[in-house]
């Protein structure tokens, strides 16, 4: 048994961000207290001015591009990139990391569902090594008439693995590309495709654009066949969430507009923002902005899209501009997401209470908020060890 002293502790339920020094105790992988002095015989651990967070689920983890290759022209092996991704999430206190695969995206679209079937299977040999498990978001792009099938048969393969699919279509002049010059800018740097290569698939695009509509069906079907989540991805009118609340969406990610991220929350479905959007103050492509949303009360979470480390740091600076309270912000990282993919209460991370798991991060505030510990489980998978003295 260790407790563990905090200058604050926020548990993640509204309303209950503990001010002052608190303890925490932990027996094996659960919380036996909050808030409470340890009973004696536990081991001590004073954190001094370090505050105690529930561990941070992440639904939207966009960022292995990064660790396969880190600089341009070089390639890190696949099974060393996933393990590498995976550390640094837990080192940003992610404890629920929710791995973005896309398929159906590119004018060669069948290398990419081999792919997705490397990346899944590669998880499935490495998951001893991890330090936490990781699930994938399996995110489809159904500007392609194959993206059926492929969905079909890598859920069919991985059902255990995929607990979250969204359908998105990056066909320029809805969503998140409003015209062609922006989608040929940002597709070609992203995917590092030449001019004919982007006629090529914007050809193809537009010729199939009319059947969109159903294979955004077809997919969601599927998806609530393999017992996961469905979400839709950059909706910007209402139209297009009225048609994802009709295919059964839980989640929409992403809104490119206020309304419709309003409309989103009428209707019940969870809107999930990027950290780093609300951590910078604005959109990096010129869409809705985090904080304006967070503000009109539309958002229940928010993922790390590309960049891990803005999970706190979006909490803190949320709070610091008087967006939200500290049990809010965290809230937003913690019980927000783990709510909208529905893991049982009484296994659910994302809350510090009684009989919960004892997932945590202690969060340095200042000067540069980071993560300094993670635990999971009742284990310490990230930081320097914290040894406590009897």
């Amino acid at each position: 048994m260790i407790g563990l002293r905090a200058a604050r502790i926020v548990t993640g339920e509204s309303g209950d961000a503990m001010c002052g020094p608190r303890w925490l105790t932990v027996d094996g992988d659960r919380i036996v207290s909050v808030d409470g002095e340890p009973p004696a015989g536990a081991l001590l651990r004073d954190l001094g001015e370090l505050q105690l967070w529930p561990g941070i689920v992440d639904l939207h983890a966009d960022s292995l591009a990064r660790f396969e290759s880190p600089r341009a022209g070089t390639r890190i092996p696949l099974d060393v990139a996933l393990h590498d991704f995976t550390v640094d999430a837990v080192s940003h206190g992610i404890v629920r990391p929710y791995l973005c695969v896309s398929v159906g995206e590119g004018p060669d679209p069948e290398s990419g569902y081999a792919r997705a079937h490397t990346i899944l299977q590669t998880l499935d040999v490495i998951e001893g090594v991890l330090p936490v498990p990781v699930r994938v978001h399996l995110r489809v792009d159904t500007g392609d008439p194959g993206s059926i099938a492929a969905a079909e048969m890598l859920l069919d393969r991985h059902a255990d693995r995929i607990r979250l699919v969204s359908t998105m279509n990056h066909t320029p002049g809805q969503g998140q590309y409003r015209d062609e010059v922006s989608w040929r800018a940002a597709m070609g740097a992203r995917l590092h495709l030449g001019d004919g290569a982007l006629e090529h698939w914007l050809t193809r695009l537009l010729a199939v654009a009319a059947e969109d509509p159903a294979r955004r069906r077809a997919v969601a079907e599927l998806t609530r066949s393999a017992g996961a989540v469905y979400a839709t991805h950059d909706p910007d009118t209402d139209a297009d969430v009225r048609d994802a609340h009709e295919n059964g969406a839980r989640i929409c990610e992403f809104p490119i507009t206020a309304r419709a991220a309003a409309s989103a929350h009428e209707l019940g479905i969870g809107v999930v923002m990027g950290a780093p959007n609300a951590w910078r103050g604005a959109s990096h492509l010129d869409n809705l902005s985090a904080r304006e949303a967070i503000a009109a009360g539309t958002v229940d979470a928010l993922t790390s899209d590309y960049h891990s480390g803005a999970m706190v740091r979006a909490a803190i600076e949320l709070v610091r501009a008087g967006l939200c309270s500290a049990d809010r912000a965290v809230g937003l990282t913690t019980v927000g997401p783990a709510r909208l993919v529905d893991v049982p209460a009484p296994a659910a991370d994302g809350v510090l209470a009684e009989a919960r798991p004892a997932t945590m991060i202690a969060v340095r505030t200042g000067p540069i908020p980071a993560v300094v510990a993670t635990w999971f489980r009742g284990r310490q998978v990230g930081g320097p060890l914290v040894e406590g003295r009897g």
